[in-house]
């Protein structure tokens, strides 16, 4: 049985919300606009600030494709950090039951090997992002709650409450 999403008006104001299991109602549309992109096959308008992830449904079965905004692209490695803002997010519980089938960004697209980020790696990486695109990392953060001039250390212990994956061109052998 599913567990109810509480509203935040029930929610105690002291709790972050790194804590919601959903993203909020309010942005679905918004989060929304780049996945019609990817469907007319311009995801690459987004640059690299967004990847597309094809993965399998761990109920259903049925193969999704999700938008998802880019923490870090490494442009010779091509690996890719992606991070789960909510408890909730279904890509992510999905790719843990059954691999990433393939990743766009930009013009790169492959099926990769996966594994998780530290928070140490999500701490570093996410400090990075605010200092190369400080107006979108204030947006990216006002969406969960999160403190745009957090220090290392409070970036870090809100690493460890998300979910963060490292995705990168599988090698051949």
């Amino acid at each position: 049985m599913s567990q109810q999403n509480p509203s935040a008006k029930d929610l105690p104001q002291t709790k972050p919300s790194t804590e919601h299991e959903k993203a909020p109602s309010f942005l679905i549309p918004i989060f929304k606009l780049p996945v019609f992109l990817y469907r007319l096959r311009l995801g690459w308008l987004l640059g690299k600030r967004f990847m597309q992830i094809t993965h399998v449904g761990r109920h259903s079965g049925k193969v999704r494709r999700t938008v998802l905004a880019v923490l870090r692209f490494d442009e010779k490695t091509k690996e890719i950090y992606a991070v789960s803002a909510w408890k909730g997010s279904d890509w992510y519980y999905n790719i843990q039951a059954a691999p990433a089938q393939q990743v766009e960004i930009g013009f790169v697209r492959y099926v990769p090997a996966q594994r998780p980020l530290s928070p140490e790696e999500i701490t570093t990486a996410f400090l990075a992002y605010r200092k190369k695109h400080p107006i979108f990392s204030r947006m990216i953060c006002r969406i969960p709650g999160w403190k745009w001039d957090s220090t290392y250390e409070e970036f870090l212990e809100l690493a460890r409450t998300l979910r963060g994956v490292a995705f990168g061109p599988k090698l051949s052998r």
